[in-house]
């Protein structure tokens, strides 16, 4: 794109305050440059590309509350893993640390991911880390007083505990140079690029701890605009019901879903489980008590709790805690948690509910 001709100024290409992320974007204005024969087309583009967006954050920000829960309460789990916080009581437990967050890459996606963060993922400001070649343009992110708002990708996996990867995939490689070498052991990188694959990733970072979404799209969207009105701003979708029905990886009856990810939550069930033995002192038990509740509701599973008693997952002690899962590995692997999601509708459902009733049901905070 050639800024020099475009309508929209720097410090606006760089602020999706609506979640709307061809906003000020003059050559993906659709009365601009297709023919009539083709706009069709390129709204089913950007219908697809707001959907993506929206699932994109939707779910990076529901990982980031879940893993500052475990983080704020950490071993007072064992009592309660069960127990729903409310904000109020979220800004009681200020004084307990949560995860340094960072982000790299804080363009579009990165800079929308930053806001939500602040709103829906539990993170306070000085929790969290951006690291931009434009980093001077974000100054919304600096006025509400982030811990970090520069570029240096070195610092952020030095310093940070959860890092968000959003940049082009065609920069990576910069990226993979500046960190390489520098990462903390634990630090768990989740992924937004596309394209690029995590083994590949895994393997010149020599790291193990990674989550990346892999959504497919439900073909429904493009042939029904009413299923995903493009007129949405992301604030509007995370408070609908019906729409948030729709971002669910999980449900049961599949014409309800308009994005699918089989090896989603598996991915997120076992990042749960390192991230509590990293954290706390719960045993096995305690420690699927904990991620059911988390991810179901419900600390007492038994499907869950009696999967994991099984002879082939009985090589620890149930008082002991769990060894620590190669999350990249998995993602290639049948799991546990797949098969029963696969064969346990209800279990779908509760994954659905819990994950909808973090955004219908809790207001936005820290904002």
């Amino acid at each position: 794109m050639d800024f020099s001709q475009s309508s929209a100024t720097l410090s606006e290409l760089f602020d999706p305050s609506m979640g709307n992320l061809t906003a000020g974007l003059e050559s993906v204005q659709l009365d601009k440059i297709c023919p009539g024969g083709f706009t069709h087309l390129f709204t089913q583009l950007r219908r697809r590309s707001n959907l993506i967006t929206s699932t994109h954050i939707a779910y990076a920000c529901y990982f980031a509350a879940l893993v500052n829960r475990i983080k704020r309460a950490g071993d007072k789990l064992k009592y309660a893993p069960g127990k729903k916080r409310s904000h109020r009581l979220m800004a009681e437990l200020r004084r307990d640390a949560g995860f340094k967050i960072g982000i790299i890459g804080a363009g579009r996606i990165g800079h929308l991911l930053a806001k939500f963060l602040l709103q829906y993922g539990d993170v306070y400001p000085d929790e969290l880390y951006l690291s931009s070649r434009q980093a001077d343009l974000l100054t919304d992110m600096i006025d509400s007083g982030v811990a970090f708002c520069k570029f240096n990708n070195a610092h952020i996996v030095e310093q940070c505990d959860i890092v968000f990867l959003c940049v082009a995939p065609h920069h990576i490689r910069y990226v993979i140079d500046d960190i390489r070498d520098r990462i903390k052991p634990h630090v768990l990188f989740y992924t937004l690029i596309l394209g690029y694959p995590t083994l590949k990733l895994s393997s010149l970072l020599q790291h193990t701890h990674f989550i990346k979404p892999s959504y497919q799209f439900n073909v429904l969207v493009d042939d029904d605009e009413s299923l995903w009105p493009l007129a949405n701003d992301m604030e509007t979708i995370f408070g609908n019901e019906l729409l948030m029905k729709r971002l669910s990886l999980e449900n049961v009856d599949q014409n309800d879903s308009l994005v699918r990810d089989d090896d989603f939550v598996p991915s997120l069930f076992y990042a749960l489980l390192n991230i509590i033995k990293q954290n706390t002192t719960l045993n096995r038990i305690e420690s699927l008590r904990v991620v059911s509740a988390s991810l179901f509701n419900n600390p007492d599973l038994d499907i869950i709790l009696d999967e994991f008693k099984q002879p082939e997952t009985k090589k620890t002690p149930t008082n002991e805690s769990f060894s620590e899962f190669n999350l990249v590995h998995l993602q290639t692997e049948a799991t546990v948690i797949r098969n029963l999601l696969n064969n346990n509708p209800n279990l779908r459902q509760l994954f659905s509910d819990t994950f909808i009733s973090h955004y219908i049901q809790i207001k936005p905070t820290h904002s």
